[in-house]
């Protein structure tokens, strides 16, 4: 059979490797993520700057067609055709100018002046503006080429397939469109040939799909549209370093988190099963807080306390186990441990001395249940001392369901057990319900104690509660009196209660109750000489 602690570690391992896993996994899709959107944030900022530089070509363009829609010269003429020339040598954006009039071309930069006139190719589409698009139309002054021509009045230029060139960036594809946004119909002019769809063009912004992202951006006119666009497998290419960090930095955090998540559960987990083997093997332990008297300061009780350590030897905190009790739905047993081993091992000083009182902590849980009673009946009668020598403490959070407390408490009382309230004034109760409850006494939180001397807003209500619990004819019990600051306030009071703390003696094992009840009872009548 495997060991305990090493079936741990092994499991801690698993979850710890599933976390990096998941964490890797998670990594990875971040990754994606983000370059995506570093990819969607280019391309926007790429169609921008296409934009842009598709309103420069359109101004050039405006000025060639205001060159000669009228020209200065006669239509054709030798001036007008140097002019054409010198215009297209000057330029980037256009190849070839040429003068149409009535659907036909009769001279150009490049060819002279025509004879007879050549046709104008198909129209491709026209614009609202009073431009005409012919698109992979068979140029005449190059050999096997095709090109773009736009027309406006009768000039036409032909586009220079160059004239983005300077724009193109790597793994990135774009493509200019005019476009007549009465018909909402389009031409690409320069670029690629991009699967663009006419929705995209007319919508403008981000459009993502399985295999590729797009962005469409239009001139301030609308009537000069760019899409870009980049496959994910080549943005994915580009960012194998990014992923890869990412993927390495969300295994660690997935291992760290589960590792610390695995560490909790499984310590909580063993806590549990540790927990309950040793209730089997009866391992708890307990050791008892003296209960002083104040003002005179002899010994009138203690107080029961369970201890444990875990199959490690480390001493775990009560409030942890209890705690763990609660949750796993045990805690009746521990209960049950504490009165039967309480009442045992002090059964015989609280015979010997009737005035002492033994309080033991009762989980709400166990207030419906008759069998604590038989339990306390039993060892109480085993034990030959009064119910009135045990006090049953509550915490205040159980006091939420009134009725069932009331109940509880009448029973208690009628078979003569005190009943004290724990760590009174943290819950949401207040000291109307004191009263009602007919409680014996209640214990004052730590919390309230540590105020006494300090200039905390709480420290004012201590006084308060002692005297209202007075009034009501409650005993107060003050729990956490660690300095002399702090029980001579408590004595100075004037008024008689009782006081638990390491100022007064810490918990010991019952065989000692009889010093320190002997060395209290000392010290009390010294103080009185």
């Amino acid at each position: 059979m495997i060991p305990i602690k090493r079936r741990r570690r092994l499991a801690i391992t698993v979850l710890a490797l599933a976390g990096a896993t998941l964490g890797a996994v998670g990594g990875y899709w971040l990754g994606r993520v983000t370059q995506l959107q570093a990819a969607e944030t280019g391309l926007s900022e790429y169609a921008d700057d296409l934009v842009a530089h598709s309103e420069e070509y359109s101004r050039e363009l405006d000025s060639i067609w205001k060159t000669f829609n009228p020209s200065k010269f006669p239509f054709c003429s030798a001036q007008e055709i140097a002019e054409m020339q010198s215009l297209s040598f000057r330029s980037t954006q256009v190849k070839e100018i040429g003068r149409t009039h009535d659907g036909k071309l009769y001279c150009s930069a490049f060819l002279g002046r025509l004879d007879p006139a050549l046709p104008e190719p198909p129209l491709t589409l026209s614009l609202a503006n009073g431009i005409n698009i012919y698109s992979d139309v068979k140029l005449k002054f190059v050999a096997g080429s095709t090109g773009t021509i736009l027309e406006h009045g009768d000039t036409d230029v032909v586009l220079s397939p160059t004239a983005f060139s300077q724009w193109s960036r790597p793994h990135t594809r774009f493509t200019v469109l005019m476009v007549n946004r009465g018909t909402n119909k389009s031409v690409a002019i320069a670029g690629d040939k991009l699967d663009a769809r006419q929705e995209w063009v007319s919508g403008q912004g981000l459009i993502s799909t399985a295999a590729a992202l797009y962005d469409s951006r239009c001139s301030a006119g609308a009537t000069l549209c760019v899409v870009t666009a980049e496959t994910i497998q080549d943005v994915m290419a580009r960012s194998g370093r990014f992923l890869v960090e990412y993927t390495i930095l969300g295994a660690i955090a997935g291992f760290a988190l589960f590792l610390a998540i695995g560490q909790s559960w499984l310590k909580h987990e063993g806590i549990a099963r540790q927990l309950r083997r040793a209730l089997r093997k009866d391992e708890l332990h307990l050791v008892y807080q003296p209960i002083l008297q104040l003002p005179c300061g002899s010994c009138a009780g203690a107080e029961a306390l369970a201890r444990w350590r875990d199959e490690d030897g480390n001493m775990v905190a009560p409030d942890v186990f209890i705690r763990v009790a609660e949750d796993g739905g045990f805690i009746a047993e521990i209960t049950r441990f504490v009165v039967r081993c309480a009442i045992d091992e002090v059964g015989e000083i609280l015979r010997q001395h009737p005035e002492l009182v033994l309080s033991i902590n009762i989980a709400p849980s166990e207030l419906e249940d008759d069998g604590l009673l038989w339990l306390l009946e039993e060892h109480v009668r085993q034990a030959g001392i009064q119910p009135g020598q045990i006090a049953l403490e509550l915490t205040e959070r159980s006091t939420a369901d009134m009725s069932v407390l009331r109940e509880a408490i009448l029973r208690l009382h009628h078979e003569g057990y005190q009943v004290h309230i724990d760590d009174f004034g943290t819950g949401f109760s207040s000291l109307a319900y004191l009263h009602e409850l007919a409680v014996d006494a209640i214990k004052i939180d730590r919390a309230f104690t540590r105020t006494i001397g300090t200039q905390a807003v709480t420290a004012s209500i201590l006084p308060q509660i002692l005297s209202l619990a007075e009034s009501l004819g409650a005993e107060v019990i003050v729990e956490g009196v660690e300095t002399a600051e702090q029980a001579d306030y408590l004595t100075a009071t004037g008024i008689s209660m009782k006081a638990q703390g390491w100022y007064f003696g810490k918990p010991v094992i019952a065989t000692d109750l009889p010093k320190y009840r002997e060395q209290a009872e000392v010290e009390a009548q010294n103080a009185m000489m």
